[in-house]
């Protein structure tokens, strides 16, 4: 019976994630505390009450902040205060064991991700405004960087762009190309990856994207499609979706502000997320403290469907449960995490409650 209503949610939603026929999903969650008990914490999300508990905590790195889990879900890798990149091991209990670190060549790492395959890890230097990627080898531990470089150029915010300013890194859903974004040039770098080699190489059809001057961008997210992107613009408050074609080659199609026009206080974005079944791209807003929520339209661009404040406080990053049902919030300033209800045909949000605390929450990761 569990396998029969698992199914039939699955096709009546149209998830692209897989049906989950448990109760509880574990998730981790990593911070920016830099003090002696800085953590990595393994929490459980009960997916019929949306109730959080606090399992477990893994004290293996200094101000862990952005953690990724491998495709095959054996692996959690994290970037780390004291400039590296580190691998863990996930066991059966989801419980952390360290494999080894390495250096993430550059100050002030700020995002890690896995490459599609599994075979590769990136690292994006935020202060250092460099970008490293890595080999990750069959045992999870991974290799001195196979690649690195060290961006240039500036943009017309003299405060948050005086020099670049790596700040995410990701691939393709097919793999084939790589994107990392410079908040200090307004850039999008574009590398073609060449898994059985282990190589990345600019990409010749377009070796980066260039966004509006003074836009920043942050993070991007690419649909499951791989024809579209969604790119977060921290400084401005807005974000871009483009279409992306089969050489890789980045378009834009439209952007759009995330919070009302009349709101003057100063807003910066943070995160930015698909729902599982891909019909709506969420952003987090700071300043605002709200997370806007668009429906993607047949011909890529965006409608904006909601936005909610209640509980939200500077929302570094949020994410939702594989099975798309719930939305969890992390609150930096207020040091907690809160749930959301998600409508998966509305893609409206509806607050559930606050939850468990933890100290400087910035990312969420869903087994």
């Amino acid at each position: 019976m569990k396998k029969l209503i698992a199914m039939t949610l699955l096709l009546h939603t149209g998830f692209t994630a897989l049906a989950f026929q448990d109760k509880t999903v574990p998730f981790y969650v990593g911070t920016q505390d830099k003090g002696a008990n800085s953590s990595i914490s393994l929490c459980e999300l009960d997916l019929s009450t949306g109730q959080i508990t606090l399992k477990d905590t893994f004290n293996n790195c200094v101000g862990p902040g952005y953690v990724a889990i491998s495709p095959n879900k054996k692996n959690l890798y994290a970037v780390s205060g004291d400039n590296k990149i580190t691998a863990f091991a996930i066991g059966q209990d989801h419980k952390l064991a360290y494999l080894n670190s390495q250096s993430s060549e550059g100050m002030n790492p700020c995002h890690v991700a896995v490459h599609s395959s599994g075979k590769m890890a990136f690292a994006a230097n935020y202060t250092g405004g460099s970008f490293s990627a890595y080999t990750i080898q069959a045992d999870g531990k991974v290799t001195p960087p196979i690649y690195t470089e060290q961006y240039t150029g500036t943009g017309p915010n003299t405060k948050r762009q005086e020099k670049a300013h790596a700040h995410f890194a990701s691939s393709t859903p097919d793999g084939k190309y790589v994107y990392v974004t410079d908040l200090g040039s307004d850039k999008v770098m574009n590398y073609v990856a060449d898994i059985k080699s282990g190589k990345l190489a600019a990409n010749p059809a377009q070796l980066f994207f260039t966004g509006k001057p003074g836009a920043g961008p942050r993070h991007l997210v690419v649909h499951p499609s791989g024809k579209s992107l969604f790119l977060l613009n921290e400084l401005d408050g807005t974000v871009t979706s483009c279409s992306v074609d089969k050489k890789g080659v980045i378009t834009a199609i439209g952007t759009y502000a995330n919070v009302p026009a009349d709101f003057t206080t100063p807003n910066t974005n943070a995160a930015i997320h698909l729902h599982p079944n891909g019909k709506f791209v969420y952003v987090s807003n700071r300043g605002h403290n709200s997370i806007t929520a668009y429906k993607i339209k047949a011909n890529g661009e965006l409608e904006m469907t909601d936005q909610q404040t209640r509980s939200i406080s500077t929302p570094r990053d949020f994410n939702f449960d594989p099975t798309g049902k719930l939305m969890i919030v992390a609150n930096q300033t207020t040091d907690n995490l809160v749930v959301y209800d998600v409508d998966a045909a509305t893609g409206k949000l509806t607050f559930k409650h606050e939850s468990i605390g933890i100290k400087t929450p910035i990312c969420v990761a869903f087994y």
